[in-house]
């Protein structure tokens, strides 16, 4: 045997017990086993939906631990009466609410990891003011909006402040301060441990009756010279862009809402009403209030009107600040404004287009709501 040919002999020698050696350690040092934790039966959910809104297909369990470090779990069931979680040991704070987050699309889950930030904000509408319009300006431009709300998003193409959607009904609970007392540290077990650890379990108990959240805005406008009037569009700004979720408080933060939808009232000689209702978050409050001082609702409310006449040409803009006008019904979840009579629009005599008549089928703008009258 050459010299050449020992040395690659030797070589390939001392490989191969070098690869025995490894394959025969990780032999010796194998790894643990784990499984999930939340598979064993340790916490059940009791859901009280009797409050609610309407009984829901589906809800989440959605709890952040309390210690700051951003854990959280959550669990979505169609088991919306009785269910079972899994949590590490800990306090958390806890948000039951129906459905799922992906479910809503107009209202966005934010912060979901801080007990004292987690909230629900509203997503802009899909419908924004387009350039062109002159209306637009009147309800979404600088003149609708007073001067401590200017800082309202806007849409960089077209200036025009940002327009906030409807919220999307949804009822929820907070479990304020959960200690899960019984499980493991974390989120896994040992697999050769399962029957020692599900022996070890205690069976802990969660009672929820998820609530309405969403507030109701109704709006009454008394008007002189209906008869004159053709259809109506509207913006309301200064009501709550969201809710905090843990706090249980309208966010601090505004935004400004188109109000569609318009029926109109006539209740004497040429006077009568318009009304409509949106769904809101309601007034915005003072998140810096101590809870003996929570609700405590700031009213900045602005209402932006636009009447186009029955001759289809003229067009009427009016601007109410409502704070003498609000009323506000916390037991109901409503916000109404109603405009007096003797602060009311008063519309000029027009022609009817095409006659002189009044048109007594109100209809709406091709990019407007509806209106409706009865007479």
């Amino acid at each position: 045997m050459s010299n050449y040919t020992y040395y690659i002999y030797k070589g390939l020698r001392e490989c191969t017990w070098a690869l025995l050696l490894v394959i025969l350690a990780s032999c010796t040092d194998r790894r643990d086993l784990w499984v999930m934790a939340d598979e064993y039966r340790q916490l059940e959910l009791v859901t009280d939906w009797s409050e609610a809104d309407d009984y829901p297909g589906g809800m989440t369990a959605w709890f952040i631990d309390n210690d700051g470090s951003g854990y959280t779990r959550n669990f979505k069931t169609a088991e919306v009466e009785h269910t079972w979680l899994g949590l590490p040991r800990g306090n958390y704070m806890g948000m039951v609410f129906d459905y799922s987050p992906e479910e809503y699309s107009h209202n966005e889950f934010v912060n979901m990891d801080n007990p004292d930030l987690a909230m629900l904000k509203l997503r802009p509408a899909a419908n924004q003011p387009v350039l062109g319009d002159t209306v637009n300006e009147a309800l979404f431009g600088d003149i609708a909006v007073p001067e401590p709300m200017k800082g309202l998003e806007r849409n960089p193409n077209t200036g025009f402040y940002v327009v906030k959607a409807e919220p999307d009904p949804i009822n929820l609970d907070v479990l304020g301060d959960v200690e899960v007392v019984t499980g493991t540290e974390g989120d896994y077990v040992l697999w050769r441990k399962r029957g020692e650890y599900e022996s070890s379990l205690v069976t802990q108990t969660l009672y929820a009756q998820p609530k309405p959240i969403t507030w109701r805005l109704h709006v009454l406008v008394n008007v002189k010279g209906i008869i004159y009037m053709h259809s109506l569009r509207a913006s309301v700004v200064g009501l709550a862009d969201g809710y905090l979720m843990g706090q249980g408080m309208h966010s601090e933060e505004v935004c400004i809402q188109s109000l569609d939808d318009w029926s109109i009232n006539v209740t004497g000689e040429n006077e009568g009403n318009v009304t409509t209702s949106t769904l809101t978050f309601g007034l915005p409050e003072d998140v810096t209030a101590t809870r003996e001082e929570i609700h405590q609702f700031i009213n900045n409310l602005r209402l932006n009107l636009s009447f186009l006449l029955r001759d289809e040409v003229t067009v009427k803009n009016y601007h109410f600040d409502c704070v003498p006008y609000v009323s506000i019904y916390e037991d109901q979840l409503v916000v109404r404004v109603v405009i007096p009579i003797d602060v009311a629009p008063e519309l000029p005599y027009v022609n009817a287009k095409g006659g002189t008549g009044f048109d007594a089928n109100v209809t709406p703008w091709e990019n407007g709501g509806s209106a409706e009258a009865t007479m």
